[in-house]
């Protein structure tokens, strides 16, 4: 039997001169693993469709428990993204993320659509990096069922101040609440302005299309991708050595100087 999904390469391994594995993160099935058979043959119809963070249509046939590639249409090959090592690297991270937290026959259409647009923001777009990975880290904890408590303060629900944002708790507290509780200081427990709390917010709880269509200011921005990211060293429980890689080549980018959401238009693939 045929098997047919669309789906985007987060992984790729060779398998002697010509052949190669390759795993698909697809909306329907989650990771799917397949064979591909003369992938790396220049003259190969697969090729292009087959090599990292291609996007396609796959179809596949399944034989004793192993999947083999039968035919394949490319969608995007999202090209750009090999002209930046920086670009690349993130890419690499979100890929070990989703290797990480999705598993094989469950459905994944909200962390496909989150990977599909953050790809085509970074390759397509040349969108800020550090923008890109704090979305992508919040919105995936969120959609994998880890979204910290965004009503506001924990115990009285008031966000319009500064609050802590309790990372390994998932909560917040503002400073009235602090007191009543022991909160010892280190760096998972990091306030947080109203303005950054809205940001948290939005990008956890708006509708897929509309999580990039905002912007902050760079200081706190900085902020946010230092909370998002150990928010989801946190809760994913795992250190991700491609974002090693990727903090040891991070450079500045201009962001702009805003602290509100503003309304900026993004394809939604």
């Amino acid at each position: 039997m045929l098997i047919t999904t669309e789906g985007a390469v987060i992984s790729v391994r060779d398998a002697g001169d010509n052949d190669r594995y390759i795993t698909i993160l697809s909306p329907e099935m989650g990771l799917v693993d397949i064979s591909v058979k003369g992938a790396k043959k220049l003259n190969s119809k697969s090729n292009s469709s087959t090599q990292l963070f291609a996007c396609a249509k796959y179809c596949f046939r399944e034989r004793s428990g192993r999947y083999y590639l039968n035919s394949c249409e490319p969608v995007k090959t999202f090209y750009g993204l090999r002209l930046d090592m920086q670009r690349l690297s993130l890419a690499s991270y979100m890929a070990e993320i989703i290797s990480y937290t999705v598993t094989s026959g469950q459905s994944a259409n909200d962390v496909y659509r989150l990977f599909m647009n953050s790809l085509y923001l970074l390759s397509e777009k040349s969108a800020d990096c550090a923008f890109v990975k704090f979305v992508f880290e919040m919105r995936i904890a969120a959609d994998l069922g880890m979204m910290p408590n965004l009503l506001g303060c924990d115990e009285c629900y008031r966000s319009d101040c500064t609050l802590c944002f309790l990372i390994k708790r998932g909560i917040f507290l503002c400073y009235d609440h602090m007191q009543t509780r022991v909160v010892y200081h280190d760096k998972y427990n990091v306030d947080v302005t109203a303005g950054m709390f809205e940001a948290i917010r939005f990008v956890c709880l708006s509708d897929m299309s509309r999580i990039f269509n905002f912007r902050v200011s760079g200081e706190a921005l900085l902020k946010l991708g230092y909370i998002s990211e150990l928010y989801a060293q946190v809760h994913f429980d795992r250190h991700f050595k491609t974002l090693d890689f990727y903090n040891s080549i991070a450079l500045p980018e201009n962001i702009e100087n805003e602290d509100e959401h503003t309304t900026n238009e993004e394809n939604d693939l």
